[in-house]
């Protein structure tokens, strides 16, 4: 947890010394990132850094919670946005699309959570991560469900969530995983494209989740 003095400073600075601790931890893992590197490229002095954070874990610390604060938002403006189920499940897989164009080194931070060595933080944060796309996807089935655009109210909630969040998240993680785009193009070939996939994932599940078309 930050000290106060660091929330003393302007909203700015505070976004900007954390994108820029995100990369350092995104790019070296925590025990390798050097926290005067993370002054040094926050335009700040090292004294200054721990004049906001008592520690190199603080620091981490705050950074997450930063990553989470900006998850819940996104997820939450699409949840209340006036349009339909699908059209919400379409807008929350886009959103990793424009996270990893503007802020990639955030997923490649909650990506170094499911790397070896990264246990004391996994247990710390993955219910507080993943709460949020839990909380998310059963309000939005629940809400489908009871409007009358998910004709399954006879489904199991939690293993349709479970579904969606583990897609979501594959997903979001090809999108700056090496690994993982390599692995979507041996699926996929030419169509691994991110709006082809987009597309044909909203159009499976409407056509798996919504009302019958009548004839």
């Amino acid at each position: 947890m930050p000290k106060d003095t660091f929330y003393r400073i302007s909203k700015e600075k505070q976004s900007m010394v954390l994108d820029t601790a995100a990369k350092e931890f995104a790019a070296n893992g925590f025990h390798k990132a050097n926290v005067n590197t993370i002054a040094s490229n926050a335009g700040i002095s090292v004294g200054s850094m721990y004049k906001y954070f008592s520690s190199k874990e603080d620091l981490f610390s705050e950074t997450l919670e930063n990553g989470i604060r900006m998850l819940r938002k996104d997820f939450f403006d699409v949840l209340v946005s006036n349009v339909d189920t699908f059209t919400k499940i379409r807008r929350i897989f886009e959103l990793p699309v424009t996270f990893a164009r503007e802020k990639p080194y955030y997923l490649n931070l909650y990506l170094n959570l499911l790397s070896g060595g990264m246990e004391y933080f996994a247990e710390k944060y993955a219910r507080r991560i993943e709460r949020v796309g839990s909380e998310f996807f059963k309000k939005l089935v629940k809400d489908g469900i009871d409007s009358g655009q998910i004709d399954k109210d006879d489904i199991d909630i939690d293993v349709l969530t479970f579904f969606l969040d583990n897609h979501l998240m594959m997903f979001a993680f090809s999108q700056v995983s090496i690994y993982l785009k390599l692995r979507k193009e041996e699926f996929l070939g030419d169509n691994s494209d991110t709006d082809y996939i987009i597309d044909n994932t909203v159009e499976i599940l409407r056509k798996a989740l919504g009302r019958p078309s009548v004839k």
